[in-house]
């Protein structure tokens, strides 16, 4: 009954967050803040990079939260002894639905998308881009330090640490409408 109340719980915040987000406008409360501090110490050229940066880290605190979360109620439930497999399991069904969240995120609030492709491509391109990072920091990195004995919530810190960069680096080249680029040279 507890562990119930405690997913009802989770699953009504991220719902109260994806609301909140789902109504953000262009020019919202993070784009002001982070203008005016790019304003403060002189960095107004660089403004819409860290604008994006800083909404690119608040979607990933709550997809990595999303992702913990589910990834921690996985090991607790499923009937899997070996503790290596149970990990890997967990990971890949926590990837699964926070990568949903993530898109979504992901597409109408952080990156300004291209409008070249289809919702599908670019939903493919994500999926695609996102499981190669899970490939390579959520299954094999994470497999590898629990089979050193790390504890499988201290591995899915440092993967995830990992897969931030990448992320960010393949959201930017796939996601991205680049068309204003080319015009402005």
């Amino acid at each position: 009954m507890r562990q119930k109340s405690l997913l009802n719980s989770a699953s009504g915040t991220f719902s109260a967050i994806i609301v909140v987000m789902a109504k953000q406008k262009k020019e919202d409360f993070v784009d002001k803040t982070v203008a005016w501090g790019c304003k403060l110490v002189h960095l107004d050229k660089c403004t819409p990079m860290f604008q994006q940066l800083a909404k690119f880290t608040i979607v990933g605190l709550i997809n990595t939260a999303i992702n913990w979360t589910i990834f921690a109620i996985a090991l607790h439930f499923l009937p899997i002894t070996d503790e290596v497999a149970k990990s890997v399991v967990a990971s890949a069904i926590a990837f699964a639905l926070a990568t949903i969240f993530n898109f979504w995120a992901s597409t109408t609030w952080v990156f300004n998308t291209t409008n070249k492709k289809t919702r599908k491509r670019l939903f493919i391109e994500f999926a695609v881009m996102n499981g190669i990072a899970f490939l390579i920091f959520d299954e094999a990195i994470l497999a590898w330090l629990v089979s050193l004995s790390w504890h499988p919530m201290l591995a899915k810190v440092a993967t995830t640490a990992c897969g931030m960069v990448f992320n960010f680096i393949t959201r930017k080249m796939f996601l991205e409408d680049h068309s204003d680029r080319k015009t402005k040279k």
